[in-house]
């Protein structure tokens, strides 16, 4: 019988960007264009939950859903099966204003730039949130930091063409 196993190129450590919390790490070099994990697919926007169903559900699960769904002026893009107790590795993607992770044309999360083994893998959220409510302290500490992303920061972003690129196409369609 064949080994089916995939090559294991990232895990969970510490993260210096989100203090107290966890960030994804390279446990390998990985090249630019590399798809590292499934992302969010237009068939998930399908699937959101409102704005109305969010305010019917507690509030310790309200917290899980502004602390880790991409949300939207209609609602927020759940976990699979809205299991907040199986979150696999990609939800625990921090944030960076130079993020070295984006989108590719199908929602999948892929490497922007070259990555080596130790480097935390981080994107700028503004490629997807655009919930007009959310607001952010940023803490990535890199040259080009914002201080705060909000919501409809991702409109000053479609007239840059090297963030537009990586932008989610839920967004991109938006967009036009």
């Amino acid at each position: 019988m064949k080994n089916k196993f995939k090559p294991v190129i990232v895990e969970l450590r510490p993260s210096k960007i989100t203090p107290k919390g966890v960030g994804v790490f390279a446990i390998t070099k990985m090249k630019k264009y590399t798809k590292v994990f499934e992302g969010i697919h237009m068939e998930d926007f399908k699937h959101m939950i409102s704005w109305e169903e969010y305010r019917k559900l507690p509030k310790l699960t309200q917290q899980k859903i502004i602390a880790f769904c991409v949300g939207t002026p209609q609602g927020f893009v759940p976990p699979d099966n809205l299991d907040f107790n199986s979150l696999s590795i990609e939800w625990y993607l921090n944030h960076s204003c130079e993020g070295n992770v984006g989108f590719n044309n199908r929602g999948d999360f892929v490497t922007i730039k070259n990555i080596k083994s130790g480097d935390e893998l981080t994107y700028d959220y503004r490629l997807v949130e655009s919930n007009p409510k959310f607001k952010m302290q940023c803490s990535c500490g890199t040259s080009k930091c914002s201080k705060l992303i909000t919501g409809v920061d991702w409109k000053l972003l479609t007239n840059n063409p090297k963030k537009f690129q990586f932008m989610h196409p839920y967004l991109k369609k938006t967009s036009n």
